[in-house]
């Protein structure tokens, strides 16, 4: 006997956040410097590596997001790797607070962009390319310089909840 798959999909967006949200991600705040020179950031569960030679990452983000253009359009951006014990952090970067980096520890990286002090590692970013992905745009990025800085327990998402994870 075949089985034919299904043309129809029987997937809805709940259904696939619910199903998903079961996945432990890491956590990243994925950082810019705008045009005036000032830094932005964003918290980013929607990450991860895509190639070793040449060095690749890639993540997305929502075509909603009032910021989209300012990624899309930059020279470059940083990923940060969040401790769990910087939670609140990540929860100050996903909110709707227009300055994140206010008593925030930073400097700016080789590239140029926001790098996050005490973050468990640093990845400076070249864009490499931009994709359409439905109602995300994914971002590859071509790894320039990466730093790891510490061991300490990394900041996690699962079933939509921020905490942390320890090997």
């Amino acid at each position: 006997m075949t089985i034919m798959p299904s043309n129809k999909a029987d997937v809805t967006a709940s259904n696939l956040r619910e199903v998903l949200s079961h996945y432990l991600t890491g956590v990243t705040i994925v950082t810019v410097t705008k045009p005036d020179g000032t830094p932005y950031g964003l918290t980013v569960n929607s990450f991860n590596s895509v190639s070793l030679a040449p060095p690749l990452i890639l993540w997305s983000l929502d075509n909603k997001n009032s910021n989209l253009g300012l990624f899309e359009n930059t020279a470059g951006f940083a990923i940060n790797i969040m401790a769990a014990d910087q939670i609140d952090l990540c929860r100050r970067f996903a909110g709707k607070d227009s300055d994140r980096f206010v008593g925030v520890d930073w400097t700016f990286g080789t590239s140029g962009h926001p790098l996050i002090t005490h973050a468990l590692a640093h990845i400076e970013c070249r864009p490499w390319q931009t994709y359409a992905g439905g109602d995300h745009t994914i971002f590859v990025g071509e790894v320039i310089h990466a730093q790891h800085l510490s061991d300490r327990p990394a900041a996690a998402f699962f079933k939509g909840q921020l905490g942390q994870y320890e090997s």
